[in-house]
């Protein structure tokens, strides 16, 4: 009995070991979302050349709009900083736009950053892509500090322009001399046309006098 014992929790653990070792010959594809065992062929197969295709399409086309920014800096108003946030698929990273001043700022950063270039060209090694296509999935050195130059101009121009305009309404008046209409309309939207118009005038006599003076 003894003996039969020891050799069916032999078999067992056999059996385990061998499941064990099945298992860690998977690994999961986040480009094809599938585990497999074929080891680095899979990066091969022409299914994963195809997935890996519209998986760094997708991310480029993130790329593209956010470089709009890059070569025209934005301020960012602080209530929309949670709504504009970026995954990087390269870091597994939730890029974030909350302290940023500028839009998209964060992401520019990070795509520029030294940590996301590591993990970039590890990521096209392990899944397959062409290193010469690092550049198209990251911000240079160069264009980050052209970035910066622009906002610092930006930054500088604005806090002069607050110096010398009006105070009128709130601290962030800015936009309510910029953009009249869509500040009166946002706060009397059920003004007659005429009533909009004279408060219009009134804001543009009134800073032609400021100026002027």
């Amino acid at each position: 009995m003894k003996d039969e014992s020891e050799n069916q929790s032999n078999s067992k653990n056999k059996t385990t070991k061998q499941n064990q070792k099945s298992a860690d010959r998977f690994e999961f594809c986040k480009v094809c979302r599938l585990s497999h065992d074929q080891g680095r062929r899979h990066k091969y197969f022409p299914n994963h050349a195809k997935s890996l295709s519209s998986f760094l399409s997708r991310f480029q086309t993130k790329l593209s709009d956010l470089k709009f920014f890059l070569r025209n800096p934005s301020l960012l108003r602080p209530e929309h900083a949670s709504r504009n946030r970026l995954w990087c698929v390269f870091c597994d990273s939730d890029v974030d736009e909350v302290g940023s001043s500028f839009a998209c700022g964060n992401e520019i950063n990070h795509l520029a950053s030294a940590d996301h270039l590591k993990n970039l060209k590890s990521f096209l090694w392990n899944y397959g892509g062409k290193m010469d296509q690092v550049d198209s999935f990251r911000i240079s050195e160069e264009d980050l500090a052209k970035w910066e130059k622009k906002c610092a101009s930006l930054k500088s121009g604005t806090i002069n322009e607050g110096s010398h305009r009006p105070l009128i309404g709130p601290s962030n008046g800015v936009r309510d001399i910029r953009f009249p209409i869509q500040n009166y309309l946002k706060s009397r939207s059920l003004a007659p046309f005429h009533m909009m118009l004279i408060h219009i005038l009134q804001q543009a006599h009134n800073l032609i006098q400021i100026e002027g003076g």
